[in-house]
């Protein structure tokens, strides 16, 4: 698919028509090229051509992705859930696609019992969690009084499907807390192709405000609150875009502190371990203003099933 063509499907969410929107974004992993198309009407973007076997383009894509501050995102992510949900001894919480199970550990610790869904489940398991590769295993048998989506949603296939999926096993008034990257914020706008968070094509769907809302009405949830900010992903969508249009390796400084800058140039990786915290800092006021003016670089809805 050549950045002239659009989808000919309808706008799952809107019924719009796709027009071509960014061409030949690259794929750090692969280095291929992808493209994304967005509605005309609701703003939803879609990554083409989407891979039948997504398998080669999370290689090496597990672990240590949130490094030294995973356990700082998980507690103001259990910090977001309490000022909704009720946190009663014993209440249930399904994370999905739970990662190496750091936020499910974290709500553990503070009372709840959880579960989780992981295509590759064997990290999580391997910390006593319940993990499993796919929800249909939690249907028929369980109901949840929370469910958590962490910036898992734009990996999935067909996210009304899973929504709706999702509705059917949260309880009724339960709550339902999702975050994307915001494709419709500051840094998208102005980074296009080069912005860290596009992550082709293990994001197949790019979702804006207004997208995001009409996907969760169009599954049934009441979108209650909104949130757009989560520091460490908004900080380094400023900076780490603002390096991908200075050197040639994309997201370095990103797999710098991951750990998994291995076989760059070591002149490349030193430039980047110098500007890399530069830029982070500067990008702080520019964090901060994205966040008061609803535009930031995460956006999170906080729903509940009536």
């Amino acid at each position: 698919m050549t950045q002239s063509h659009a989808v000919s499907e309808p706008c799952i969410l809107c019924g719009g028509k796709f027009q071509p929107y960014l061409g030949r974004v690259s794929d750090h992993v692969t280095g291929e090229h992808f493209v994304i198309v967005r509605c005309a009407g609701c703003g939803l973007g879609v990554t083409q051509p989407i891979p039948q076997d997504l398998a080669p383009y999370y290689r090496d894509y597990y672990g240590a992705r949130h490094g030294f501050t995973a356990i700082f995102r998980a507690k103001q992510r259990l910090s977001l859930v309490h000022s909704k949900a009720q946190n009663k001894s014993g209440q249930s919480l399904l994370d999905v696609g739970c990662g190496e199970g750091t936020f499910l550990l974290t709500a553990r610790d503070q009372g709840w019992k959880v579960s989780g869904t992981e295509i590759n489940p064997a990290p999580a398991r391997k910390s006593g969690l319940d993990v499993e590769t796919d929800l249909a295993a939690f249907h028929g048998n369980r109901q949840f009084d929370a469910i958590t989506m962490w910036h898992s949603l734009e990996h999935m296939r067909d996210p009304q499907e899973l929504l709706r999926s999702i509705h059917g096993i949260l309880k009724p008034d339960g709550w339902l807390f999702v975050a994307v990257p915001d494709a419709g914020g500051w840094q998208a706008r102005t980074f296009g192709r080069d912005w860290l968070h596009l992550d082709v094509p293990r994001h197949l769907y790019h979702f804006n405000r207004r997208s995001l809302r009409l996907l969760h009405e169009s599954c049934g949830f009441q979108v209650r609150e909104e949130h757009h900010q989560e520091l460490e992903y908004d900080v380094l969508g400023w900076s780490q875009s603002a390096l991908n249009k200075i050197f040639p390796t994309r997201n370095l400084f990103f797999l710098q502190l991951m750990g998994k800058a291995e076989g760059t140039p070591s002149l490349e990786r030193a430039a980047n371990w110098l500007v890399g915290p530069l830029l982070s800092t500067i990008a702080l006021p520019a964090t901060w203003t994205g966040t008061a003016c609803k535009h930031g670089g995460t956006l999170i809805l906080a729903s509940q099933k009536p």
